[in-house]
C-alpha cells in the first residue's frame, strides 16, 4: 500500500510537471502572438494618424489652391528689406471678402520666445493682422485677420504672441498692393 501511495505521488508529481512544462510553453507563444498583435495594434494606429495627417494637408493644399486660382485675389508679393535681403513672403488679399492669406517663402525660424507678426498700412499706419506659425505650417497659405482697406503689407519679428506697435528694425519684409 506504501508503494501505492508513492506510485501514485510520483505520478500526479510527473503530470503536474508535464502541465508546467506545457503551460511555460503556451505562455511563451501567447505572450509572443501577444507582443506580435500590440506591434500590429501600434503600426496600424500609426497609420491612421499618417493618414489623416495626408487628408488634412490634402485638404489645405486645395483650398490653398482655390484662394490662388480666385480672379477677386490680388497677390501682393513681399521682398525682403535692407536689413533682411534674404527674406521673401506673400500675401493674397481678396478685397471683396477682405480675406487675408500669407505664404511664408522664405524666413529664418525665430527663437522660441519671438514670433513673426503680420501688418497691413492703412492710411499710413500699422494695422495688425496677426501672428503666425512657422515649420510645416508656413509652406500652407495661412488665414489672417480681415482688414477692409491696405496701401500695403509688412512682416516683423515680434516677441511671442506679437506686439501693439510694430518693431521697425525688425522689419522683415514689406510689399505694395499693386494698382
Amino acid at each position: 500500500m506504501q508503494e501505492t501511495k508513492n506510485l501514485s505521488w510520483k505520478w500526479l508529481a510527473t503530470v503536474a510537471a508535464v502541465l508546467l512544462v506545457g503551460s511555460l510553453i503556451l505562455n511563451y507563444v501567447y505572450f509572443n502572438r501577444y507582443k506580435e498583435f500590440k506591434e500590429y495594434k501600434d503600426k496600424y494606429q500609426s497609420l491612421l494618424v499618417s493618414q489623416n495627417s495626408i487628408l488634412s494637408k490634402t485638404k489645405q493644399m486645395q483650398e490653398s489652391l482655390d484662394i490662388l486660382q480666385d480672379p477677386k485675389v490680388l497677390k501682393v508679393p513681399m521682398p525682403g528689406t535692407k536689413a533682411f535681403p534674404e527674406a521673401l513672403a506673400t500675401v493674397f488679399w481678396n478685397p471683396q471678402s477682405q480675406e487675408v492669406y500669407l505664404k511664408v517663402n522664405k524666413l529664418p525660424e525665430p527663437t522660441a520666445d519671438k514670433q513673426y507678426q503680420l501688418w497691413a498700412i492703412v492710411d499710413g499706419k500699422p494695422v495688425d493682422m496677426g501672428v503666425f506659425e512657422m515649420g510645416d505650417t508656413a509652406s500652407l497659405l495661412q488665414k489672417m485677420k480681415v482688414t477692409g482697406k491696405a496701401q500695403m503689407f509688412a512682416v516683423t519679428l515680434e516677441k511671442k504672441g506679437g506686439a501693439l506697435q510694430p518693431t521697425m528694425e525688425q522689419m522683415y519684409v514689406a510689399g505694395k498692393i499693386p494698382g
